[in-house]
């Protein structure tokens, strides 16, 4: 069986934490998913870099098979986290105020990636620093390594903002 590592990329947001780790247990628990979860903690006062605390999560744990990289406020309800060949994006459907993507090349939240190929992009860039486009140039670092990409629907809701 494939060993999951889900990595959390994380500062000052304790109570969605504190909802997150048990509810994504009890999902993972119950699809008979081998997984661990790192939280990866940003702790100085810059703005927050997303990609660069991925990267860092992903280097701590290498030895799992394959990666979520996931947001904190995302609680999974009927999404497949199992393991994949090419990277597949997870956070296609959110319960806030009936969310649907903003654009089509969305690529953010909750993506799913086999070790190989996101070693073969080099991750994310460490170079984006405050909100956002850390997930767009992912998209194009899988596009211009030829991976195909995947978007798995999601039938149910994952809670957003909890």
């Amino acid at each position: 069986m494939k060993q999951l590592n889900v990595i959390v990329p994380y500062r000052n947001r304790e109570s969605h934490l504190r909802r997150f780790i048990p509810a994504l247990e009890k999902y993972l628990e119950s699809k008979d998913i081998q997984f661990s979860i790192s939280i990866v903690e940003q702790l100085n006062n810059k703005p927050f870099n997303r990609g660069k605390l991925l990267n860092i999560g992903f280097e701590l744990s290498k030895d799992a098979d394959y990666f979520c990289f996931h947001d904190v406020d995302l609680i999974p309800d009927e999404v497949d986290y199992s393991y994949s060949e090419y990277p597949v994006h997870l956070a296609t459907n959110l319960s806030k105020d009936n969310y649907s993507e903003c654009w089509e090349y969305y690529f953010g939240g909750v993506t799913l990636f086999n070790k190989q190929d996101f070693i073969n992009i080099n991750g994310y860039s460490n170079e984006y620093w405050g909100w956002g486009f850390e997930d767009d140039d992912l998209l194009r670092r899988c596009v211009n390594f030829g991976l195909k990409v995947e978007k798995k629907e999601v039938k149910v809701p994952i809670f957003y903002g909890m």
